[in-house]
């Protein structure tokens, strides 16, 4: 595999971020019937438990992830997104200002209120994720500051999805990073992890991006390794049988932890 600094060079290059939140979160994906629903169906039940909460939520991934905060957003006063490429910000900032051509990701908007029992307020969830949304920036996890040069206070809760595997090219990276990120929350904090297991690759576009394989095991060591006190941890196994053209992950990890 690449070196890290290369592979980041492949995502400022190659990765088309609307087209990679079409492919695996969109309306019409493919995945959204198993990882989709099962995602934000874990996040509900998290976040209705009312443990998981605070004034700052901060979510890094590799893409424009942001409708997994929609579970989220009613629970903390501001929410920062962080996101690996210029382009991806673009598209961050552009659904913030509600701009032409900005994604379209009501339909998980719609998901979110069903699972809470109110499918008719989705607009309004979108307008308070918009209103909690302070700061869009770029971050790097192999820096000890992942947000280098902008400094911020510790957050209360820190959202990861499909982030360290994608930027790390061995399970020592991975740790390292994992180390990194973890300085970005507070003491006490709680750590959501969501990552696809056992896959090697995912194509966006035609474009095949290289992606480190990892195991539920080492994920949970790694955790531990770092300070964190594991609280909840579920596995997916893959039930989409076709695709594997498109991303050959075999699982999807979703683990909640927190800092000690």
């Amino acid at each position: 595999m690449a070196s890290s600094a290369a592979l980041q060079a492949i995502h400022d290059h190659h990765l088309d971020p609307k087209a990679m939140l079409d492919t695996y979160s969109g309306e019409n994906s493919g995945f959204k019937e198993d990882s989709v629903k099962w995602i934000f169906t874990q996040l509900n039940k998290t976040f209705s438990l009312g443990d998981v909460k605070g004034e700052t939520m901060m979510q890094l991934s590799i893409g424009p992830y942001f409708p997994y905060m929609f579970p989220a957003c009613d629970y903390f006063t501001e929410i920062i997104i962080s996101v690996s490429t210029d382009k991806g910000i673009a598209e961050v900032e552009k659904w913030l200002k509600n701009a032409p051509g900005a994604i379209d990701c009501s339909h998980t908007a719609k998901l979110t209120c069903e699972l809470q029992g109110n499918r008719e307020t989705w607009v309004e969830k979108q307008d308070v994720l918009r209103g909690k949304t302070t700061k869009v920036l770029k971050y790097n996890v192999n820096n000890c500051n992942p947000l280098s040069p902008t400094t911020l206070p510790p957050v209360d809760c820190l959202f990861l999805k499909h982030c360290l595997e994608c930027h790390t090219t061995n399970k020592k990276e991975f740790c390292s990073s994992l180390k990194n990120v973890t300085s970005q929350l507070k003491s006490g904090g709680h750590l959501i992890f969501i990552a696809c297991l056992g896959q090697t690759y995912y194509v966006v576009e035609g474009f095949k991006f290289p992606n480190l394989s990892i195991e539920d095991d080492f994920v949970r060591t790694c955790m531990l390794d770092a300070g964190y006190v594991i609280q909840e941890s579920e596995l997916l196994h893959r039930t989409v049988d076709f695709l594997h053209d498109v991303a050959d992950y075999k699982g999807i990890m979703y683990v909640r932890a927190q800092k000690k």
